[in-house]
């Protein structure tokens, strides 16, 4: 997407934690449902990920599929993210001018017969065994200095299996690609 829409989502994320910390209206929120026009009412999978400024991971939360529009689902991940991921206790108000965001629009799910053909750095990974699932963004492998093996090893045990359960005939892969963008971290 271009940049205007990428900055216009990422200032709507902002607004709905600020709103919701302050509260403050959300007129930009309320001025996109009302204009309800592309590609703002696109829906597709996207995550929504809060940092420190030094970049430690603060909350993430997302959808692997869309769920609503971009103009819905934005502000709705962004205030699950800051409020509502068990990892971490609620972002407070004396956080917010030290929190950056970042919001991944994912591509659409493609089924893999091979998990050796997952792309480290390009392919977001969902992992299912049975009633077991995991995710990992595309940029995880490459900000955590993983390679494969390593990847697919944390992705089982966040799913709740052995670290080798990847290996399995039983576990079935899909990938995705992501559009990541965010605010600047220092």
């Amino acid at each position: 997407m271009e940049s205007m829409v990428q900055k216009t989502l990422l200032e709507l994320a902002r607004e709905a934690i600020q709103s919701a910390l302050l509260s403050e209206a959300t007129p930009l929120a309320d001025r996109l449902k009302d204009e309800n026009r592309i590609p703002y009412t696109l829906e597709m999978g996207l995550f929504v990920t809060l940092k420190t400024k030094g970049g430690a991971l603060r909350g993430c939360i997302g959808n692997l599929w869309g769920r609503g529009p971009l103009y819905q689902e934005v502000p709705s991940l962004a205030l699950q993210a800051a409020f509502s991921d068990p990892r971490f206790h609620p972002v407070a108000k004396d956080e917010l001018a030290s929190l950056c965001i970042d919001i991944s629009l994912l591509s659409s799910m493609q089924s893999i017969d091979d998990w050796s053909a997952i792309r480290l750095g390009r392919d977001g990974v969902l992992l299912t065994h049975g009633y077991h699932r995991s995710v990992f963004l595309p940029q995880v492998a490459t900000e955590q200095g993983w390679d494969l093996p390593t990847l697919l090893s944390n992705l089982s045990t966040k799913a709740g299996l052995w670290p080798n359960a990847y290996q399995d005939a039983a576990c079935h892969f899909e990938v995705f690609q992501a559009e990541v963008f965010g605010e600047p971290t220092l």
